[in-house]
This record gives C-alpha cells, sequence and structure tokens, in this order.
C-alpha cells in the first residue's frame, strides 16, 4: 500500500509542478523492453526539472509476460549534456521489479536495482517529441533495458 501511494504522490508531484529550465515539465509515454527477457512494456513517466538541466523522473512500467504480471517502478535523476532540438542526457536511479507467477510454486519474486543509461529528447514540434533510452538496472536484476517513447513538453 505505501507503493501504492508513494506513485501517486509522485505523480502529483509531476502533475502539478510548473522542459529543460527549473520549473518546467513533461509527461512522457513509452514502451519498454528487457534484452534477457522479451516481455513488452508500457510505460508512463512524467519528469519535472527542479534546477536547470537537472531533472526528477518517476516510471510505472506494465509488463506483459505470458502468464502472470511483471511491473516495474522507477526514479531517475536526469541531468540534460545538451539543449535545443537534440536533448542528450544521462540518467541514474532507483529501479523496483516486481513479477508475480501462476500455476508456479515461486509465487513472486520483487528486484531493487540501480538505473545507469544514457537518452535523449527529440523535439518534433514544440509540443511533441521521440524519446530513445537505454537503462542498465545493476545490483538485481542485472537487465538492459530499451524505452522508446512519446514526449510531451507541457510548458
Amino acid at each position: 500500500m505505501k507503493k501504492y501511494l508513494l506513485i501517486i504522490c509522485l505523480t502529483f508531484v509531476t502533475y502539478f509542478a510548473n522542459a529543460q529550465y527549473q520549473g518546467q515539465y513533461r509527461g512522457i509515454h513509452a514502451y519498454e523492453m528487457a534484452y534477457d527477457k522479451p516481455f513488452f512494456g508500457l510505460n508512463f513517466t512524467g519528469e519535472y526539472f527542479p534546477l536547470n538541466y537537472f531533472s526528477v523522473a518517476p516510471s510505472f512500467t506494465f509488463f506483459t509476460p505470458a502468464t502472470g504480471n511483471a511491473r516495474g517502478f522507477d526514479i531517475n535523476a536526469r541531468y540534460y549534456l545538451t539543449e535545443k532540438e537534440k536533448q542528450w542526457y544521462v540518467t541514474a536511479g532507483y529501479g523496483f521489479y516486481r513479477r508475480v507467477f501462476e500455476f508456479n510454486e515461486i509465487g513472486r519474486f520483487d528486484h531493487n536495482s540501480l538505473n545507469l543509461g544514457a537518452g535523449g529528447m527529440l523535439k518534433i514540434t514544440d509540443e511533441i517529441g521521440f524519446n530513445p533510452e537505454v537503462r542498465f538496472q545493476a545490483f538485481g536484476r542485472n537487465s538492459m533495458m530499451f524505452k522508446l517513447g512519446v514526449v510531451y513538453f507541457i510548458n
């Protein structure tokens, strides 16, 4: 229950916060896939800039395995290296992954991990962009994640 409250609080923070400069925010809808486990994931991310070139990006992913379910929660800090039309960043943060099995004595397992990666925001228009990202989840999941998304530049 505490995890769900944390997700709701982070969603409200990113929604009510006033995109690369302090006070800006973005919404990202993406598709995610792990290199070692071919689960397709539906990802929702909010991004808020408390400082220039530095953002906080909480995200929630629903994965679709053949049986059972899997979901992930990440909160990452991003530092932007460039600006203008192509905005490249490096990211680091915390990741939580839960896999629930059906009809299996394993039941479920949880992984906590350290996220390390890089990505970009490629503007198509002033309101819409493209977000590729590669992230390695170390110390637990040990998986490489690939993400492709659509960015909504809110302000």
